[in-house]
């Protein structure tokens, strides 16, 4: 672009430049465009180098960081189905040691509380021997018996208004809202039901109580005694379970083992901590050094062309630039904007190869009548 008769036109008005004058503007402008073309190819060219390049980096990453996390599960893997086994030993110790503290509360209780239990069952039996000898029926020993007839605690008067409640509450009203259930049946139970249990209450009194008053107040009190007998075995049983002392069950054999496999987890671990230290230190150098000298090749040589691209396009584009440059100011300043094209400059040329002009600017007026 800047030849000889450029840098004449620069000097001068190329409005009054002749034929070669203008050929050569053309080609400028052709070497310009030219130029253009080739920058943009360069930067695609550069930015596929650069996203080659990034993937391989990428790719290398990868690979290393794939490589370093299997050798450490490989590593691990040893280890940890050891460490397994022992912790499923250390559940299958621990539950047998339950069971055979389980037994041995249950062996300690049994001891604590056989001379109570073996009072309530001489107990029990004296109150039969003395049902039996008076003839007796077992149901006056009964919760029920007592709590209608010799209410003492409580519960003896709960269960007696309980069952007041059933004979003359409960059935009537079901009885009443039962519709296949006719009025007179509500009225005859009414009427009889407390008829029976005053005949009924009044058998008993004068049947059994007045004649054995004695021996079931006597079985009364020796129930209650068994009762409290049961309270007592309930809170020593209670207290056993809660006595964190375990000295007298005769568990250190599995205390033992239990410990041993807990140190034997212990050394394994550390034996893994040792082992993974060590790949740290040597064999994921080592890894990284291998995979780093497969792609060095490679990247240094997409690095290399990289830097090429890159120059060779900074430099066509500060040509590029100084083209624009020279262009605007020596040919659009003069022609304008429109007829920076090849093809409008073509046209002009063309005008003066016809002989219809003999300057640029006989040209353009030529140019601007036809159009």
């Amino acid at each position: 672009m800047y030849t000889e008769v450029g840098e004449q036109m620069a000097e001068q008005n190329i409005l009054n430049g002749n034929q070669k004058q203008l050929e050569q503007i053309i080609g400028d402008m052709k070497e310009h465009n030219s130029k253009k073309e080739r920058l943009e190819k360069l930067s695609e060219s550069v930015k596929d180098i650069s996203r080659e390049l990034d993937n391989t980096n990428k790719e290398k990453q990868n690979e290393t960081d794939s490589k370093i996390k299997a050798s450490i599960d490989a590593i691990c893997d040893g280890y940890d189905k050891s460490i397994n086994a022992d912790k499923d030993k250390i559940k299958n110790v621990t539950a047998a040691r339950d069971k055979a503290k389980m037994a041995g509360v249950k062996e300690r209780i049994n001891s604590e509380t056989a001379s109570l239990r073996a009072e309530n069952c001489d107990l029990a039996e004296q109150i039969n021997e003395a049902f039996i000898h008076e003839n007796i029926s077992k149901m006056c020993n009964s919760q029920i018996f007592i709590a209608a007839f010799n209410a003492r605690k409580f519960l003896d008067y709960v269960i007696d208004v309980s069952l007041l409640l059933v004979l003359f509450a409960v059935i009537p009203v079901l009885l009443y809202f039962l519709p296949v259930i006719p009025d007179w049946i509500l009225l005859l139970y009414s009427i009889l039901m407390p008829i029976l249990c005053l005949i009924l209450v009044k058998g008993i009194y004068k049947g059994v109580l007045l004649k054995h008053k004695d021996t079931i107040i006597a079985a009364q009190n020796t129930r209650m005694q068994i009762r409290d007998n049961k309270k007592r075995i309930k809170k020593i049983e209670r207290n056993i379970r809660k006595d964190r002392n375990e000295d007298m069950y005769g568990l250190e054999s599995y205390d033992s083992k239990i410990n041993a496999l807990h140190d034997e987890i212990s050394g394994i671990e550390e034996e893994k901590n040792a082992a993974l230290e060590e790949f740290e230190n040597t064999t994921k150098a080592d890894i990284i050094s291998e995979i780093n000298n497969r792609y060095d090749d490679k990247i240094t040589s997409m690095d290399a062309e990289l830097k090429k691209k890159k120059d060779e396009y900074d430099d066509l584009d500060d040509l590029v630039k100084k083209q624009r440059i020279y262009i605007s100011s020596n040919y659009e300043a003069y022609l304008g904007k429109e007829f920076m094209s090849v093809d409008r400059l073509s046209e002009l040329n063309s005008i003066m190869k016809s002989g219809a002009a003999d300057t640029i600017a006989q040209a353009l007026a030529v140019y601007n009548n036809r159009h």
